[in-house]
């Protein structure tokens, strides 16, 4: 319902017991701030997520029939699970973007640890996105690797749906400069430049400090 606010759609998934939710996206018409009538909701577990679009979708919600359906992978040629063929790999790009990470229970060391199997990675080079005032995790992040093979891997790996972390295939794909705001900040709300050095650019491999 085009009226509706962000805490109505939640108390409906509460009333059917799923009150696991992480997180909610739901776009609004700029002028209005009315929802524009779809959105996507990240739940804690799969059982939830189940639930919701096995037995919720088709009910009323509001005098409208919802449709709830498994999230559709981002475009083909990109280094997503199951996504087919990779795109090509940039020259010298060392660095990959990655999403459908966890919301919890991993930290910066434990990506480390899967992704190191595709190459040695820089330190520091892991770098997980938060929200700002909850420090809880975005799902997802930035992997620089010390040689260009590392991220090749990674993307191939990641395409094939064998890069899991905590029980989900991860969305990877080349980075080529956009990267982390020089904003970003560590696990310990430090800033990630300061720590580390500037971001890495992923396509021409210069350091550089971002505003």
């Amino acid at each position: 319902p085009f009226e509706y606010k962000d805490h109505d759609i939640k108390e409906f998934f509460v009333r059917y017991g799923l009150d696991d939710i992480l997180q909610m996206r739901l776009p609004t018409w700029q002028d209005t701030g009315r929802l524009r009538g779809f959105g996507h909701i990240v739940f804690d577990t799969t059982e939830s997520r189940n639930k919701a679009i096995k037995e919720l979708s088709g009910k009323n919600l509001g005098r409208r029939y919802i449709s709830i359906q498994e999230p559709k992978p981002s475009g083909s040629g990109r280094g997503g699970a199951g996504a087919g063929k990779p795109r090509d790999q940039p020259d010298g790009c060392k660095t990959v973007f990655v999403k459908n990470l966890p919301y919890r229970d991993v930290d910066e060391d434990s990506v480390k640890e899967i992704f190191r199997s595709c190459g040695k990675i820089v330190d520091g080079g892991v770098r997980l996105t938060r929200n700002y005032e909850t420090k809880q995790l975005k799902g997802f992040g930035y992997i620089e690797f010390k040689n260009p093979e590392g991220a090749y891997s990674a993307v191939q790996r990641a395409a094939k749906g064998t890069l899991l972390v905590g029980g989900r295939a991860c969305y990877v794909d080349y980075d080529e400069g956009k990267g982390p705001k020089g904003s970003f900040k560590t696990s310990e709300g430090k800033s990630w430049n300061n720590e580390h050095g500037e971001f890495k650019d992923g396509s021409d491999n210069k350091r550089i400090r971002r505003s």
